[in-house]
């Protein structure tokens, strides 16, 4: 099991640095923070962030698929005992009779796993981007950026969603989607000026399925970690993240028994923590 140290001028381009170095995705390792960057005074003393990587005896996506292929078979097995039973108990002896009450089995049953949070799904619509101050001024800023592509918008319970449908390649992501946060900044400023009296209306930018994929594997990410706190007794702490990734991180853990969330730190090393609830 390899662990490295690396460094960068900040903790996520020290991370990705080491994902590089490593030949690894995020879900195959675990990342400890070891120093943060700092700027020092007028350059005197400045640090920069190293953080280590220790790579996951078992990917995170190998992992769940063989929880998949265990649920799967253990829900085969029941399937196929329930069909060699008839209503009034095994074929093969009609005769029998249930056994009582309180000659039942007792004890305890394993507690389940949580169940998985489906995927959100939108209804996006190119007619209602048309109808959209902020959807219109994204098309125009693509058309500047010598990208054009059709914008797709979606109402959500969170606010509105607009899709960029393209394939950028990446350029529109840009590192760690920093490229596709700062186009949702803009946008959102736009989506929200003059808005007093309406109240604030979150954006969320979206394009190649970049977001979806990204806010699956933070559910999982985050239902693995909390997981691991109920069982171990023992708070984990997660990665930098901004603003948007850690409302996604508290969101996929309200429901999940036996753990708290919360975040420390200051921007951009503010960070989700998963607690045992106690």
């Amino acid at each position: 099991m390899r662990s490295m140290e690396f460094s960068g001028n900040s903790v996520d381009e020290a991370i990705f640095i080491g994902l590089n170095e490593m030949g690894v995705t995020i879900d195959e390792v675990e990342i400890e923070t070891i120093q943060s960057e700092s700027k020092g005074l007028f350059g005197i003393g400045a640090k920069m962030a190293v953080v280590r990587l220790t790579e996951r005896e078992v990917p995170l996506v190998m992992e769940m698929e063989q929880v998949y292929r265990k649920q799967t078979e253990a829900a085969s097995q029941r399937r196929d005992s329930q069909h060699s039973r008839g209503p009034r108990g095994d074929r093969n002896d009609r005769g029998a009779r249930p056994a009582p009450r309180g000659d039942r089995d007792t004890r305890p049953r394993e507690r389940r796993p949580e169940p998985a949070v489906p995927e959100e799904t939108f209804d996006y619509s190119a007619e209602l981007a048309k109808e959209t101050p902020c959807a219109v001024f994204l098309s125009e800023m693509l058309e500047k950026m010598n990208v054009p592509a059709p914008v797709l918008a979606a109402k959500t319970d969170n606010g509105l969603r607009l899709c960029i449908q393209a394939e950028t390649m990446g350029l529109l992501i840009g590192r760690r989607g920093e490229t596709l946060d700062a186009m949702q900044y803009l946008v959102s400023l736009v989506a929200n000026k003059n808005r007093k009296e309406e109240g604030y209306t979150r954006i969320t930018l979206d394009t190649e399925g970049y977001r979806s994929r990204r806010e699956e594997t933070l559910r999982r990410l985050a239902r693995k970690n909390a997981a691991r706190v109920r069982q171990t007794g023992r708070a984990v702490t997660m990665e930098p993240m901004n603003p948007y990734e850690r409302r996604i991180l508290h969101s996929a853990l309200q429901g999940f028994s036996g753990v708290t969330t919360h975040s420390e730190g200051e921007e951009p090393n503010r960070h989700v923590v998963i607690t045992p609830d106690k």
